[in-house]
C-alpha cells in the first residue's frame, strides 16, 4: 500500500473537529519511517482543510468531494458547476421554505445563513441580489424539507445530490462527474499507483466510493452500520483516534 485517503469530519478530525497531538505524532512517525502517500479527502475546500493537512504533514488533498484535487500545491483536476446552468439552479434552491444556500468558490463561501458567518474570513453573507456563475466548486443546501430536495431534477443542471449520514437535513450539490473517487483516479494517475494500493478510511456516504474502490477499506466505529458492511477493518471512533490507532498497529508495527 503507498497511498492513504483519509476523511476528515467524524474520520480524522474529533467531534470538537480538533486533531490531538497523539495523532499528529502518529502521522510524524509515518512521513519519516515509510513511503506512503497522505491524502486527505474531504467534502471541505481547501481553506477550511489547510490546517488539518499542515498538521499531519498531509501531501495532497481531494477537496469538495472530489470537486478538486491538489498534490504538494499542483492542481491535478478540477469540476465546477456548469456556469451556464448555476444561477437558475441557485434561483431554484433558494426558492425552497425554510433552507439555506452555500456556494463555494476558490476563496470564499458565500452564504445567506448569518449564523455561519462568524469573522473566520470564510464565509462571507450574501442576499443573492446578484449571482456569479462562474468557478462555483460546491453548493450545499441546509433544508428543513429534505424531501423537496429529493426530489428536484438535478440532471438538468447537469449536478447531483449528494446526502450526509449524520445530517438528514444538510445536502451537497455537486457536477455530476464528481466524486471522491474521481478524484483518487486523477491522483493515482498522477502517482501512478493503483486503487489497489491505496487505504481508505471514511464514515459517510460519501467516502464509500473510495471505501469500495481501495485495496483496503477501513470504515470508523461511528460510521453507521450499513457503510461497516463494506469495511475490510473497523477502527476505534474518531473521538479516540481512530485513523492514528489503525495506522500504529498496521502500519509502524516494530520489527
Amino acid at each position: 500500500m503507498k497511498v492513504l485517503a483519509i476523511d476528515l469530519d467524524q474520520t480524522l478530525l474529533h467531534t470538537d473537529k480538533t486533531i490531538s497531538t497523539a495523532t499528529q505524532d502518529v502521522f510524524h512517525q509515518l512521513k519519516t519511517k515509510t513511503d506512503h502517500k497522505v491524502i486527505i479527502a474531504t467534502g471541505r475546500a481547501l481553506s477550511r482543510a489547510q490546517e488539518y493537512m499542515e498538521a499531519i504533514e498531509a501531501d495532497g488533498i481531494i477537496s469538495l468531494n472530489g470537486a478538486k484535487t491538489i498534490y504538494h500545491n499542483q492542481t491535478l483536476s478540477e469540476y465546477g458547476v456548469d456556469p451556464d446552468n448555476a444561477e437558475r439552479l441557485i434561483r431554484l434552491l433558494l426558492a425552497l421554505p425554510d433552507t439555506y444556500v452555500n456556494v463555494t468558490y476558490p476563496d470564499v463561501i458565500l452564504t445567506n445563513n448569518r449564523s455561519l458567518v462568524t469573522g473566520d474570513h470564510v464565509h462571507e453573507y450574501t442576499d443573492y441580489a446578484a449571482i456569479e456563475p462562474f468557478e462555483i466548486a460546491k453548493i450545499s443546501v441546509v433544508s428543513q424539507h429534505p424531501e423537496l430536495m429529493r426530489k428536484l431534477d438535478l440532471e438538468a443542471y447537469h449536478c447531483k445530490l449528494v446526502d450526509n449520514a449524520k445530517d438528514p437535513n444538510y445536502f451537497a450539490i455537486l457536477n455530476n462527474k464528481v466524486s471522491k473517487l474521481t478524484g483518487l483516479h486523477d491522483l493515482c494517475r498522477h502517482l501512478d499507483v493503483s486503487l489497489s494500493e491505496v487505504i481508505a478510511f471514511g464514515d459517510d456516504y460519501n467516502d464509500l466510493d473510495i471505501l469500495k474502490a481501495a485495496g483496503w477499506a477501513v470504515v470508523m466505529d461511528n460510521a453507521s452500520d450499513d457503510l461497516k458492511t463494506y469495511a475490510d477493518d473497523l477502527a476505534l471512533s474518531n473521538d479516540k483516534d481512530g485513523v492514528a490507532d489503525w495506522i500504529v498497529n498496521h502500519l509502524l508495527i516494530s520489527d
